[in-house]
């Protein structure tokens, strides 16, 4: 417990991957890495750049445990928000969250938009504490959490709910704020499956994506793969996270089966309310809807690492080597290395989405996050 005060330094030091600089993109003078060097200098910058565990917190799953109770405490980082229902074209609805208080609209005020994980909402302690962080340095951004349909109150009115590449949702929310807020500067932050569900909109949309810039925040990068280790029959996953992940999307279904039932697709809620993991849920439920043939299609049509290649907008990826739900044979660092618009930062520890530091366990995601935000409105 005691081996972070132990090992030197240098050991907990972020480990950066991109494209030779000559390369990169450049803009006022500055290649993208150079930008991040001078405006994120503790993700970054190799003399500053470190994240050390706290000693009675010093391993993935002990952090992303001690997240899930942070979940439930909203003192220190208190957001209140403004909700909209936001209708899509097939007549589902979402529920996005704009936290308070709302800024007049116009190129000096930045939208960052949040993609929480699969199921996350605007109350998850890593959206909370990364809105608080950014309200004390950068004051004039707005943010809107976009929330997958039927959850955080909004009911699910459409067969379809959601899952971890589905890019429509995303792609017509933006849109309307496109047209909707034209002067507006967008950068996009993703979470867990909420970073794939952006990095293949972002990969997608190539050219013409809406984004400044984007940020991926412990992204699983390869589904099917992610899936079937968290399959594997280990008491992690047997108890706790794919088993959680299961009970979640069950919980989903049984409070929205009518509305899913009542669709053209024949569906066997015993069998959806009955299964075991992910992967029968999504035989069951999720590839049926979406019109895929099996649930191992469904995963590897959205998994984001092939659209990866298509990104033409800068975008940061952060990833921990002790996650325990996206596991370090996913990161794709070869196709990272690969386009010059990308920088991936990885750090030994952090777990999943959690990164506290300290005695006082003060999360270290949050500065990090902001100041890639202001590095990319800077860096025109």
């Amino acid at each position: 417990m005691v081996y972070t005060t132990l090992l030197p330094k240098s050991w907990f030091r972020v480990q950066l991957t991109h494209a030779s600089e000559d390369k990169q993109p450049r803009r006022g003078g500055k290649t993208l890495i150079e930008q991040l060097r001078d405006r994120c200098p503790t993700l970054a910058n190799p003399a500053k750049a470190y994240y050390v565990p706290p000693w009675h917190l010093p391993q993935g799953d002990m952090q992303t445990i001690y997240l899930y109770t942070q979940h439930f405490k909203p003192a220190g980082c208190a957001i209140e928000y403004e909700r909209e229902i936001f209708e899509f074209a097939d007549g589902g609805k979402a529920g996005i969250d704009w936290a308070l208080p709302r800024k007049d609209a116009g190129p000096s005020t930045p939208l960052i938009i949040l993609v929480p994980g699969i199921g996350g909402t605007s109350y998850d302690y890593y959206a909370r504490s990364f809105i608080h962080n950014l309200r004390k340095q950068l004051p004039e951004c707005q943010v809107a959490v976009l929330q997958s349909r039927g959850c955080n109150g909004v009911e699910l009115v459409t067969p379809k709910a959601f899952h971890g590449g589905l890019t429509d949702d995303l792609r017509e929310f933006v849109e309307h704020i496109a047209k909707r807020l034209p002067d507006t500067p967008l950068i996009g932050i993703g979470f867990s499956l909420g970073a794939n569900i952006l990095t293949k909109y972002v990969g997608e949309e190539g050219h013409s994506c809406r984004f400044h810039a984007a940020a991926s925040v412990c992204n699983p990068f390869d589904i099917d793969m992610t899936v079937n280790k968290m399959s594997q029959p280990t008491f992690k996953n047997r108890y706790l996270y794919a088993a959680a992940l299961t009970r979640s999307l069950i919980a989903m279904f049984t409070s929205n089966q009518k509305a899913i039932m009542a669709g053209d697709i024949e569906l066997d809620a015993n069998a959806i309310r009955t299964a075991r993991n992910m992967t029968e849920f999504n035989e069951a439920y999720t590839a049926r809807v979406f019109g895929y043939g099996s649930a191992k299609e469904l995963n590897m049509s959205g998994s984001c690492v092939q659209h990866i290649k298509n990104i033409h907008i800068p975008m940061l990826f952060i990833n921990a080597l002790d996650d325990p739900m996206c596991y370090k044979q996913t990161i794709p660092i070869d196709e990272i290395k690969q386009n010059p618009n990308l920088v991936l930062a990885v750090t030994r520890h952090g777990g999943h989405l959690a990164y506290f530091g300290g005695t006082g366990l003060a999360p270290w995601l949050p500065p990090q996050l902001t100041q890639f935000v202001g590095a990319m409105l800077e860096w025109v």
